[in-house]
Order: C-alpha cells, then structure tokens, then sequence
C-alpha cells in the first residue's frame, strides 16, 4: 500500500479531509513484530492535547479579577 492509498483509505474510513490526513503523518505499522505497550505509546500522538497547547485565549479570563 503506497502513502497516498492509506491516506485515501484513513480519509474515507474518518470522513476527514485528505489534505488533513495527509498533514497529521499517518503511516503503516509492520505487525510481524509483537509490540510492547511502550512501543505504542511512542506511535500514538493526543491532537486533542497539542491542539489545547496551542490555543491561544481570546479574552484574558475575567474570574481571576473578580474581588474576593
């Protein structure tokens, strides 16, 4: 399977744009090898946490001025 046919496969099975497939570095794991539960941990990437990190506030947060 070439990168752009598992993009095209992670697009349809996610209903996610292909351009944002294509930019997110999907890639094939070879299962021959067993992995341990470290390993998978490195393979797995949280975008809802770096997505958090990288938003920015609009408004600073008005409860921290409020009067005690």
């Amino acid at each position: 399977m070439t990168q752009n046919q598992l993009n095209r496969a992670v697009s349809r099975a996610t209903g996610e744009d292909y351009d944002l497939i294509d930019h997110r570095g999907f890639s094939l794991v070879d299962d021959e090898l067993p992995l341990q539960s470290d390993d998978l941990e490195a393979l797995m990437i949280d975008w809802d946490q770096i997505q958090a990190e990288q938003a920015t506030a609009m408004f600073r947060d008005r409860q921290s001025h409020q009067a005690a």
